[in-house]
This record gives structure tokens, sequence and C-alpha cells, in this order.
């Protein structure tokens, strides 16, 4: 008995040593007093993209099993083009009246409806016709089309969208008066309802039109839609006059023309979330007006810039349309082992297009939503849990506080200010806890540096660094070559990261800039670069660590 009194008392001993180790000690130091070097920048247009299917004519055996061309039905299954007849020379596709003698379909792949489509047009003779090749998203059996053609002439050439309903052009408009003379990518970035089109030569990409959100095609097809989708396909289309060479032709997802609103990926405490020494980050994959974004993941090592677009994340909210929601702050809850979101409602919500009372919508999964295509389930978040129109949303449980607190970006008066709310609940009923402040204020988010929480922002300046929960300005964030240098940062976000002993800054920082993408005249929101930055307290090899 005496024995295992003794033993249980050293096993006591044991289990409460690291108990009584785990006094936390913070970095000594506010954010203010960091300075942060610009360290590395990256705009990514159309690039570092995740592929979802290619046409690859040099690798083709049996073409009219991997790459049928369709004809047009009389109802909505599929009908084999018997008159098309593949040609491949030196590894190329060759369009002509050779091939067939009219108008060819030819399947590429399937549909997502955020997806990016292109073409590449090698070369093209035009001789007495009028070549026209293009992609289309096309309802099985052809009689619903989008389509956008390149018409290869001299005279009357340019690039056109053509809308389809039952076997009937419905709408034809022309973007382009002329195309390029060489080798170019004809390029349609698919926003849901709606899409953006794109020409690259010699690497350069140029924006040639879109489809306003207010014009779009739903009523014919609406990828957003699963069932629809699932019934489309990606083809090639030519009317195989003169004479056409096309190297490929693929889809993609893409981080799109510019990247925005970058947000940590982290715990239900702000503590980062890491895996295979990466940091990770939602942002918006850019469109051109603000329903044309969708939310996009990236990961970087914070030793080095390797950025890796990861993934894209839709959601659901029960309607059978997946939209593309973004802005978000994504979270994984240790305690429900559940993946959680805040997210602005930019891509409207259940039964309605427009966006909710609140600005807001809460998300939730159970599939890790970083990596390749996800869809979180999701539902507005109603006026009676949240008071006002808000946006940018970073939330977090305060666990000195025992509660959930959010801080928001909020339209008060027509002004941009930001104000915390805290519940008891992750997505229960808010109420304020600091009213909104006076200066304007995005990209709002929270983070611990050293021993205390600070909320920090932008706005009509630079970077700012104000307390929490309270929100008092206390200065601003100390950047060297900030973001638009040397003007000021303006209403950019700060994703402020702590990180453990080891690394080469103790203190990261990824942001970006707003320049809108060059020839788009309406008011758009295609910007922008991703700048990150690195900072150090004053002792590098601290072990102090603020999780």
């Amino acid at each position: 008995m005496k024995k295992q009194f003794v033993l249980a008392l050293c096993a006591l001993l044991i289990n409460a040593a690291p108990i009584m180790a785990q006094a936390k000690e913070y970095p000594d130091l506010t954010p203010t007093e960091l300075s942060f070097q610009r360290l590395a920048v990256r705009r990514f247009i159309f690039s570092n993209n995740i592929p979802l299917n290619e046409f690859v004519p040099s690798q083709i055996v049996a073409f009219e099993s991997m790459h049928p061309a369709f004809a047009l039905s009389d109802d909505d299954t599929p009908k084999p083009d018997q008159n098309f007849k593949p040609i491949i020379e030196n590894g190329k596709l060759v369009l002509s009246a050779e091939s067939g003698s009219k108008e060819a379909s030819i399947y590429m792949g399937g549909v997502n409806p955020y997806a990016t489509y292109e073409v590449d047009i090698e070369s093209y003779s035009p001789g007495e016709a009028q070549p026209e090749i293009g992609l289309e998203i096309a309802r099985m059996g052809l009689r619903d089309r989008i389509q956008v053609i390149a018409r290869l002439s001299d005279q009357d050439g340019g690039i056109f969208l053509r809308l389809y309903k039952n076997g009937d052009m419905t709408r034809e408009v022309k973007y382009s008066d002329k195309v390029p003379d060489g080798p170019f990518t004809l390029r349609v970035q698919l926003q849901g309802r709606t899409l953006n089109i794109f020409t690259t030569t010699d690497g350069e990409t140029t924006y040639i039109g879109h489809v306003s959100p207010k014009e779009h095609f739903a009523a014919i097809l609406d990828p957003r839609n699963i069932d629809t989708a699932s019934d489309c396909t990606f083809n090639l289309v030519s009317n195989l006059a003169g004479r056409v060479v096309v190297g490929g032709a693929r889809s993609f997802l893409s981080s799109g023309i510019g990247q925005a609103d970058i947000r940590l990926i982290s715990h239900e405490d702000l503590s980062p979330y890491m895996e295979d020494g990466r940091l990770w980050f939602t942002f918006s994959c850019r469109g051109i007006e603000i329903e044309q974004s969708t939310q996009g993941v990236l990961s970087l090592d914070p030793s080095v810039f390797d950025i890796r677009f990861e993934g894209m994340i839709v959601f659901d909210h029960g309607d059978g349309l997946l939209r593309n929601d973004y802005a978000s702050h994504l979270f994984y809850d240790r305690n429900a082992k559940e993946w959680r979101a805040y997210v602005c409602d930019f891509g409207g919500t259940a039964n309605r297009e427009g966006r909710s009372g609140t600005g807001l919508i809460t998300a939730t999964s159970h599939k890790d939503p970083r990596k390749g295509f996800s869809i979180m389930t999701a539902r507005r978040v109603e006026p009676e849990n949240i008071d006002g129109h808000n946006e940018d949303p970073c939330i977090f449980f305060d666990e000195e506080a025992g509660k959930w607190r959010l801080l928001t970006s909020a339209f008060v008066n027509g002004h941009i200010t930001s104000r915390t709310f805290e519940s008891d609940r992750w997505d229960g009923k808010f109420n304020i806890v600091a009213p909104p402040i006076e200066t304007n204020s995005t990209g709002t988010s929270i983070q611990r540096i050293g021993a205390k929480y600070y909320a920090l922002m932008g706005g009509h300046g630079n970077l700012r660094v104000h307390s929490y929960p309270d929100l008092k300005e206390l200065g601003e964030l100390k950047l060297k070559l900030q973001p638009h240098w040397p003007k000021p940062a303006g209403r950019v976000w700060a994703s402020v990261v702590p990180l453990p002993a080891g690394y080469p800054y103790r203190y990261v920082l990824l942001t970006m800039d707003r320049p809108n993408f060059p020839g788009i005249k309406v008011n758009n929101w295609s910007y922008g670069a991703l700048y990150f930055y690195g900072a150090n307290p004053e002792n590098i090899s601290s072990p102090r660590y603020e999780f």
C-alpha cells in the first residue's frame, strides 16, 4: 500500500510539472515599436493556377472518344457531329474546311462556375473566309450556350459574346473590333452568372470586356446551379472557315487579375494555423465588379516568399446555388472540431441575389476547406443578431472575457468605420462593446502582439494600431516602403502574424495595394498586389512567443 501511495504521489508531481511550467511569458513590446521591412511583392495575373482540365493535341489517342464533337440536338441529350474530322499536325489541332462543313463544338472538359477557360491560337490564315474560334459553356444538346468568339479577319474582325436559348441566338455583343496579329490566348473568367474576357500576347494580358452582373445570363444558363453545371460542358467552338491552328486549351481555378482582402487563417484564439511549416491566408481572387470575386486560399513559408494558390471556397445557402461570398475570416475551432468562418455576403444569400441587411454570413465545414475546390454550408446573419451593415469581420474567443469577440468595418451614416461586438456564442446574438469610432476604417483585424490583443486596420492614411476592445487609436504601423509608397498605404488590410523563435523575422505582415487592372472603364474592384514584410523585436533570440 505504501509503495502504491509513493508511486501515485510521483505520478501526480510529474503530471503537475508541465502545468506549473505553463506560466506564459509574452514578448515585452507593442506593435507600434515594430518596424516592418518590405521583403517581397508580387501580383498574379492568371498565374499560379490550379488545373481542372487540359486539351493537349500532341498527347491525344482516340480523339473521337477523348474529345468528341457535338452537333445541335432536338433536346438536352448530346448528339455526335458525324461531319467533324480532327486533323493533328505537328502536335497542333488544325481547324479548316477539311475538318467539316459547318460549326464544330469540341469537348474540352467539365464546367466549374468560377473557373477560368482559355484557348491558345497559334496562327490563322483568313483567306477569303472569316474564321472564328472561341470557347463556350453549353448545355448537353447545344440548345443553350454561352460563347466568346474571336473572328479572325482584317475586315469586321473582333471578339464577340453570343448567347443561345433553345437553339436561337438571343444576344450578340461586340467587345473589340480587332484581334491580335500573331499567336495569342483567348481567355474567359467565368464568375457564376457573368464573365470577363481577356487576351494574352507575349505574356501580356489585355482586358477586352465583361458581362455586368446587371446584364447577367442566368436566364439562359446559371452555372452556379449545381444541376445546371453538371449538365454542361466546356467546348472549343469554330466555324471551320479559313485555317486556324490551336496549340491547346484548358480550364483552371485562378487567383484572377488581382489579390486582395488578405486575412490569416487561425484557430479560435487567433493563433496561426500552421501546417508543414506554412502559414495560410484567405484572400479575394479578383474579377472586375464587386460581385465578381471569389474566396481564395493561399499559403507561404514565412521564412521565404513562396506564395502558393491552394484553393477556392464557395458557399451553399441551401437554395441550389454555389455563391461567391468572400473577404472571410476562416478559423478552425479545436473545441468544436469544426471549420468556421465569418464572410461578407457579396454573392447574395439564400433565395435572393442581393446582400443581407447585416452584410455578413456564417459558414461551417467538417471538410478542410483550404485546398482544392470546397463548399461551405452558409447562412446569413440576421439583423436581430448583429446591429447594422458590416464587412471585413474578424472573430475569436477571448478566454479572459469568456466571450466571442467580433471586430468589423461598419457602415454608419454613410461612413465606414469600425466597432467591436461580443456574444456567448460564435454565431449568436452580438452586443456592442465599442461604439463606432470616427476614423475611416477598413480591413479590420485583431491579433495578439506581445502580451495584449490589438485591433489593426487601414483607412484614409497608413495602417493603424488601436487598443482592444475599446478601439482607441494608438498610432501607425511602421512600414518601410508601404503599399502605394510614397503615398499613404490607404484602405488596405494588415494581416500581422507572430512567429516563434527560429524564423528570420518574428513578425510578418501580408497586405496588398489597390491599383486597378489597366483598361477597365467602370468603377471596379480588380486590385491588387501582395506585399510581404518582416519585423523583429530588439531580442530576436528570445524564446518568448504570443501563442
